[in-house]
């Protein structure tokens, strides 16, 4: 009887320790996945979250809840993720922008290199240099002369995005440059340029390339790899010369550190699936965005080679911290 006693109690230890490695991994999940997206709902960001999780929904059989937390440069819904429990039912909608934060900010309550466990890099928008038409320059020589005097005025969407990082980037490798004005958002400097407030700027492909064809500003590089085919007047940095400036706005998910490894590889592998099909929605097509999958290991690389690119940027043009 007792030895009777004894096995049903063994076999219920190990029946119930089971379901503890990890947590019934096999049953992840088993409610909807909260997404941080740390911008405004409606940006660019947002829209290439929702194309990846709404196909990963189909296969996970649970649905992703979006949950916007703006501010701060990113740095408010990063925080806010950072502090979640690390489950697997939180997780972080990384756009490249943090990465500038994380670069310029003095004091972050979250490190995000050591404080998050990496899920997926998803891809990126390329980026353009963008000249008003007023300045009669149509080709990189003719503004690699014109920024060498000093005169020029540039805007982006504020110090430490990475419009403005990239702007000094461009500059340091041309050995010229500009009067930064920032503005308070990537509308905002498009319409900047457009008025002829400022001379030039760096802005996303997304938001330029309706005015390819305009009178009122060229487009004159951009930060692709290969020349983009609604573009194929435009060339790359490459092309031009400056193979440095290769900077892109990407996208990545990220989860709270501690987060079940199995976890974070089931979550990668339907987010991989998902970006299969994804390079040919017009949708995302429109945002000149390519789907480029790096896994957790390739993403944790990049975010490190990423901040320690903009914190050199930053200190060889004396840009202060912010706090």
């Amino acid at each position: 009887m007792r030895n009777s006693r004894a096995f049903i109690v063994a076999t219920c230890l190990i029946a119930s320790s089971a379901c503890l490695v990890p947590a019934c991994a096999q049953d992840y999940p088993n409610q909807p996945i909260k997404v941080m997206i740390p911008n405004p709902p409606g940006g660019p960001g947002d829209i290439i979250a929702r194309a990846f999780t709404e196909k990963a929904t189909r296969t996970l059989g649970k649905p992703f809840v979006f949950d916007y937390r703006s501010g701060g440069s990113t740095t408010i819904g990063t925080a806010a993720a950072a502090k979640a429990e690390p489950d697997g039912y939180t997780i972080l909608g990384l756009p490249s922008s943090g990465v500038g934060a994380a670069a310029i900010k003095k004091q972050l309550r979250y490190n995000l290199e050591n404080d998050f466990s990496p899920i997926a890099g998803i891809g990126s928008v390329p980026l353009v240099l963008v000249v008003r038409a007023g300045l009669n320059i149509n080709d990189m020589p003719q503004f690699s002369n014109a920024i060498k005097s000093g005169k020029l005025m540039f805007g982006t969407a504020g110090v430490g995005t990475i419009a403005h990082l990239t702007s000094l980037l461009l500059m340091n490798e041309i050995k010229g440059s500009a009067t930064h004005v920032p503005f308070r958002g990537n509308p905002e400097t498009l319409q900047a340029v457009l008025g002829g407030h400022v001379d030039f700027s760096i802005l996303s492909v997304a938001d330029a390339a309706a005015y390819a064809e305009s009178k009122e500003m060229r487009l004159l590089a951009t930060t692709a790899d290969r020349r983009i085919s609604d573009l194929p007047n435009v060339p790359t940095m490459t092309e031009v010369g400056l193979p440095n400036v290769n900077a892109k706005l990407w996208y990545a998910f990220l989860a709270p550190r501690n987060t079940p490894a199995d976890r974070i590889a089931r979550l990668y592998k339907v987010l991989a699936e998902a970006g299969e099909g994804l390079g040919t929605e017009k949708q995302l097509q429109n945002l000149g965005f390519n789907v480029e999958m790096r896994n957790p290991e390739e993403l944790a690389a990049m975010i490190k080679q990423e901040i320690a690119r903009w914190k050199k940027v930053i200190e060889v043009n004396n840009i202060p911290l912010e706090n």
